[in-house]
């Protein structure tokens, strides 16, 4: 993953000496929930959390209508989880319970922007991202108790309040498709723009140690559990080849 990103930003710093290069930081609100269940009595309900987006922006272009897009983002990813005893489906608990887990990306999507407009600017854009989980922290709830700490993927760093996510069981790696657009307005030396877009991840999150029990799975119900995500950031463009 690192290797990967040292790479893309090689490649956009050698576009900007041949083209318009434009550079932008990131700031914005992030609206993340996960897909999936785990059979069919599973009546877990996910619920949206918020959480921070912010970063940077490179952005080449080939012509005054299309540019790629390359950003690097520290995004908050999860979901709040409610299992309840209502219901003839339940399973999971005999009482109400809510989780709230937030994990900490480093993201780097690559988009494809078509740009309409000259001073005042509209665009869509469309592309992978490529995610990486860095760090974790949960909150449970009960009726008469809360824990709250953090979520390790190294076992011998687990602390007395820390969750331990195993790697066996669960990824850190993401990859999957945004789609969306903006605007953006030339104010002063610079543009400030504002970009709306939604994100579905392509990979399972939960991993299975054997292909028989994934098969297993899935015939009592399993739905993979997949990163989704609605996301609202502004920023400020600054043309670098000027």
């Amino acid at each position: 993953m690192k290797k990967l990103l040292i790479f893309l930003f090689i490649v956009l710093a050698t576009f900007s000496g041949f083209g318009q290069f434009n550079v932008s930081p990131i700031l914005g609100i992030n609206f993340a929930t996960k897909t999936g269940r785990y059979s069919e009595n599973d009546d877990t309900k996910s619920k949206w959390i918020t959480g921070a987006a912010f970063g940077v922006n490179g952005e080449y272009g080939f012509t005054d209508m299309i540019c790629l897009d390359m950003e690097l983002l520290f995004i908050t990813m999860g979901e709040k989880t409610i299992y309840t005893g209502e219901g003839e489906k339940s399973t999971l608990s005999e009482y109400e319970y809510k989780e709230t887990e937030r994990y900490h990306y480093l993201q780097l999507p690559i988009l494809v922007k078509f740009l309409f407009g000259t001073d005042f600017q509209y665009y869509g854009d469309i592309g992978p991202y490529f995610g990486y989980k860095i760090a974790g922290h949960y909150k449970a709830v009960t009726e008469d108790h809360t824990s709250k700490g953090r979520i390790r993927f190294n076992e011998d760093k687990v602390k007395d309040d820390d969750w331990y996510e195993n790697p066996d069981y669960w990824r850190r790696f993401d990859m999957g498709m945004y789609i969306g657009g903006g605007v953006q307005k030339q104010v002063g030396p610079g543009k400030l723009g504002a970009d709306l877009r939604f994100g579905m991840g392509f990979i399972d999150q939960h991993k299975f140690d054997s292909k028989e029990k994934k098969q297993h799975a899935k015939d009592n119900g399993y739905r993979a559990f997949r990163n989704m995500n609605i996301s609202l950031t502004f920023r400020y463009v600054y043309d670098l080849s000027k």
